[in-house]
């Protein structure tokens, strides 16, 4: 299995949402497409990569309007000093102590960290001034079930944005790590040097990015809903109230699909 795979799987099994391999790629709530594997040359009828390609999305071409669906609701917009982070099912938060900053002095230099402790391979994605923006009820985009053009698509129902993050990637028997973020500088002329991520091991696989603007330009996780009538379904007379209805199936990894 892959690196970017693994990553995938790992993250999803755990908070159902999709890690985005390339977090400088924008993704949009509302966008709509459908998931490929990409093109192995080899063993074709073998998933090995999960790629959201978008076709359109519901409030540019004013289908959310015309089915009552509600404008994203953006949580945790203010921002925040400290760090949110999603882990593998296997992976605990781990208690950070002072010989591990002994071990890596520069991990005194940083403002926010965190650990985690791993039983075998895990994941970790570490964001910081995260905010989400999501759709609000879920169960309102059932109504998107009448349009044939929409059909057998996942749709993009939750989008992290952040200002910095890091993805990491556990080797087998590694028993833990811990992952900070520096200060960041003041501003100054000319601006000084970005904050930097730092890790308490070089085992493992680390990609990060940390910008000093505090703008929110990385996208590294997002949910994907698919758009498939699983049970209950709602028409554009009903009241996405009537008897709870049910949301939109979460869309699976190609892999986990072929898997059901």
């Amino acid at each position: 299995m892959g690196s970017e795979r693994q990553f995938v799987d790992l993250l999803f099994r755990a908070c159902r949402k999709f890690p985005n391999w390339d977090p400088e790629v924008t993704v949009d709530v509302g966008d709509w497409g459908r998931l490929t594997t990409g093109r192995p040359r080899w063993a074709f009828w073998r998933p090995k990569r999960c790629i959201f390609v978008k076709e359109g999305n519901i409030y540019g071409d004013e289908t959310a309007e015309k089915y009552g669906i509600p404008q994203p609701t953006v949580m945790g917009e203010g921002g925040s000093d400290g760090l949110t982070w999603f882990k593998s099912q296997d992976t605990q938060d781990m208690d950070i102590a002072t010989s591990v900053e002994r071990q890596t002095p520069a991990l005194a230099e940083c403002a926010v960290k965190a650990g985690f402790q791993f039983s075998s391979s895990g994941a970790v994605l570490v964001m910081a001034n995260d905010c989400l923006t999501t759709i609000h009820p879920a169960s309102s985009l059932r109504r998107l079930l009448e349009v044939d053009g929409l059909r057998g698509r996942v749709l993009v129902s939750e989008v992290h944005r952040c200002a910095s993050y890091a993805r990491y990637m556990a080797p087998p028997r590694t028993s833990g790590v811990v992952i900070g973020l520096t200060a960041q500088p003041p501003l100054g002329p000319p601006a000084q040097a970005n904050p930097k991520w730092v890790l308490s091991t070089n085992k493992g696989e680390l990609r990060c990015k940390a910008d000093s603007s505090g703008e929110r330009k990385y996208c590294p996780l997002y949910r994907l809903v698919s758009l498939t009538e699983i049970g209950q379904g709602i028409g554009r007379g009903a009241s996405v109230d009537d008897e709870t209805p049910l949301p939109l199936p979460d869309a699976l990894p190609p892999w986990m699909a072929n898997s059901t």
